[in-house]
Formats: structure tokens, C-alpha cells, sequence
């Protein structure tokens, strides 16, 4: 056998070893990108089939699906409270859930910046008990507002914000201690948001009313939060987020889902008392006005907005007449 021969022979060997990885590394990619990843998500104390029906789990579902990840979504079934599922998430033993923001949020977890409830978490409406429906009558100015006492979550960050604004406020774990104590008065008003009031209220048959004139606002927004190492699941969801807002799916489930209870809020017809946020984010994209709820406004007919008192001196000021705009 003469070298030529040889060095063919070797040729054709390498060759068809080349030829065997590049398959082989071909069957890998197609295995991988094949392989379907499960994401837990947050449950919240309610049955899988009624979670199924959240606005925020479907916008999750048809996110990750438009995204072209190979995702399958699976509830943690765990019952806790927010506090905890965000926890969960951090140690990594939950992969995903829809909260409001804020700083020490997104120290702790990745926020996908688009929000879910169009900033609408931070209209406020006030629920009463039926007995006290007067209770917020004459109420014009955040210095009135502070006469009155409030109820929240214990671990919520709208508690916070509402004490930063020196405004008294009583807390319990779960929501039904809350309404609880909203029957036996322990608080003036229970502040829900424009979003889930209405459920609320309908919900818990103990004589609630919603206060119809006021609003209170502060800018908020709820995301989903993942644990800071789930760079590409968190890239695969804000680019779904992305593809349902440009094909209309995103504002086609929001509708659906708050739209008559928007429309009952009329928020246009109510006087607005802005808040001040201390824990919202300086990440948080308000500048991008596609992202937040504007309330449709008459051009005769502006909304009142008391703005946040900056000194003492400035609570006694009459409500300046501004449009309506989430800043």
C-alpha cells in the first residue's frame, strides 16, 4: 500500500467522523430545543381550574406560547400568602408569579417591566361597610383623607405607601380578616383597586358599598417576578408580553377581563387624590404611555386631581383642575 493510499484512506475516515458529530451535534440542538420546560408558577389560594381563569395566569399562558419556548405550566399548590410565594421564588422553588413592584422587589427578584394591570393596581377605590357608607362624604384633599383610617395586607407594598403618606392604616395576613374587620369597623374603608373591587364586593355578601365619588392614585404596577437566574425564561416572557401587545391579544384579555369593571368605576366622573410612591422603582417605564390605562376625557369636562402636599402650607390649597395622565 503506497502513501497515497494511505493518506486517502484518512481522508475518508475524518471525514465521515466529521460528518458523524455534525449529526450528532445536529440530534443534540433539535433535542434540546424539543425538550419541554416546566415552569411553576405562584398558585394563589385558589383550585387550579379557578386559577386557569386569572387574567394574569392567561396572559402568562399565551406569553410563554407566543414567545416559541417550549413551556408547560405547572401551580405550585402550596397554599401562600404573596409574601411567601415571592420567597419561594427566590430560593428557586417556584419559578414565576404576577406582583405589584417595587425597590426591594426587584433587588430581590428579575421584574419583567411590562405592566400587567396597566398601572390600574394604583386606582384605588374605596370599599365601605354599608352602615358607614357616609363615612368619606366631604373628603376633597389628602389632608381630609388622613381623618379616616384604611386597611391592608401586612406584607402589601400599598401599605407602605399609603403610611408614607401619613395615612393611618390597620393590617391582617389574608384578605377575609381585612374584610372582617372592615364589618366590625375596626377602619374607616378597606382601599381596593378598580380591577377587583367590584369581584370583592359581589364576592363577600356582608354589606359592602363602594364610596362613588373618590379615587385614590398612585403610580404602581404589577409585573411577573422570577428568580434573577432565569435570564432566558424571563427573555422568552417579556418577548410573548411584547407579540400579544403589537397582535392586540393583550388589550383583547384585559377587556375582557376589566372592562365592564372599568367602565363601572367611572373614573373620568371622580375626583382623584394623588399619592405619592416612595418604593416605585426608578426602572419603572412611565414615560412609555402605551403601557398605562388613560382615563378617556372630555375636553369640557377635565378630572379634578389633587396632587401630593409637598409642605404643610399647600393642604389647605383647593384641588387643581389637570388632565388625566399616569406619571
Amino acid at each position: 500500500m503506497n502513501i497515497l493510499s494511505i493518506f486517502s484512506g484518512l481522508l475518508l475516515v475524518s471525514s465521515a467522523l466529521a460528518g458523524a458529530a455534525q449529526q450528532h451535534n445536529t440530534a443534540v440542538e433539535a433535542s434540546a430545543k424539543d425538550k419541554v420546560r416546566t415552569v411553576i408558577y405562584g398558585s394563589p389560594l385558589l383550585s387550579a381550574e379557578q386559577t386557569a381563569q386569572m387574567y394574569p395566569f392567561k396572559l402568562l399562558q399565551a406569553a410563554l406560547k407566543a414567545s416559541g419556548g417550549n413551556y408547560q405550566l405547572k401551580p405550585a399548590n402550596l397554599d401562600m400568602v404573596q409574601g411567601r410565594v415571592l420567597k419561594e421564588i427566590e430560593l428557586g422553588n417556584v419559578d414565576v408569579y404576577w406582583s405589584m413592584t417595587s425597590v426591594e422587589r426587584e433587588k430581590r427578584l428579575l421584574p419583567v417591566r411590562i405592566p400587567l394591570d396597566k398601572g390600574l393596581n394604583g386606582w384605588r377605590l374605596l370599599l365601605l361597610a354599608a352602615d358607614q357608607a357616609d363615612i368619606a362624604e366631604g373628603v376633597h384633599s389628602l389632608k381630609a383623607l388622613r381623618r379616616l383610617s384604611f386597611l391592608q395586607g401586612h406584607d402589601w407594598p400599598d401599605t407602605e405607601i399609603l403610611r408614607f403618606n401619613q395615612l393611618k392604616v390597620l393590617t391582617a395576613p389574608h384578605p377575609q380578616q381585612l374584610f372582617d374587620m372592615l364589618v366590625r369597623h375596626r377602619a374607616s374603608a378597606f382601599p381596593r383597586s378598580v380591577i377587583e373591587i367590584e369581584q370583592e364586593q359581589q364576592h363577600n355578601r356582608q354589606g359592602f358599598v363602594v364610596e362613588p365619588d373618590l379615587v385614590i392614585r398612585y403610580p404602581s404596577a404589577v409585573y411577573f417576578f422570577l428568580n434573577k437566574t432565569e435570564l432566558q425564561l424571563a427573555a422568552d416572557l417579556e418577548r410573548g408580553l411584547h407579540i400579544l401587545r403589537k397582535n392586540g391579544q393583550f388589550d383583547l384579555l384585559f377587556q375582557q377581563r376589566y372592562g365592564a369593571a372599568i367602565k363601572k368605576a367611572r373614573l373620568e366622573q371622580r375626583r382623584i387624590i394623588e399619592l405619592k410612591n416612595p418604593l416605585l422603582p426608578p426602572d419603572t417605564p412611565l414615560a412609555d404611555r402605551t403601557l398605562w390605562y388613560q382615563v378617556p376625557q372630555p375636553a369640557a369636562a377635565p378630572v379634578k386631581v389633587v396632587k401630593p402636599d409637598v409642605m404643610a402650607a399647600e393642604l389647605s390649597e383647593p384641588a387643581t383642575t389637570l388632565p388625566t395622565q399616569h406619571e
